[in-house]
């Protein structure tokens, strides 16, 4: 992580990257437009959808009044569901309501600071869908 680097699983206003590993990366832009700047991060996907899915990273946007988008690679592995409950708890007082798209099926699920609550109620509203 460079010096210039967030603290790892720091939401930042606007738009980032989540890694597994919980790094944050600013996304200055919109995040395609970032992929065609960083090609050597991108390794070689054409879209956010293909990035997310190669690299298991989450696309995160913050938008005003604390509404923020996550798009995942997948809504139901343990691995995600610990990375979403600790990027989200850590943060909980900076969005009120998280929209989760998963990259590899139809529909989404809408997550609230409350259903951090205890894990099976997190996972039970992570992986129902809207």
């Amino acid at each position: 992580m460079s010096p210039a680097s967030p603290e790892p699983f720091t939401l930042l206003q606007g738009a980032s990257w989540l890694t597994p590993a919980g790094e944050v990366i600013p996304v200055p832009s919109f995040h395609e437009e970032w992929m065609h700047e960083h090609p050597e991060l991108s390794r070689g996907a054409h879209n956010v959808c293909e990035l997310i899915l190669r690299t298991g990273w989450v696309s995160a946007a913050l938008f005003s009044g604390g509404y923020l988008e996550l798009m995942v690679p997948e809504r139901r592995s343990e691995a995600l569901r610990n990375l979403l409950r600790e990027f989200l708890a850590r943060n909980a007082s900076r969005w009120s309501k998280a929209l989760v798209m998963s990259m590899d099926e139809e529909g989404y699920a809408m997550l609230e600071p409350g259903d951090l609550a205890d894990d099976r109620l997190f996972a039970a509203r992570l992986g129902s869908s809207v």
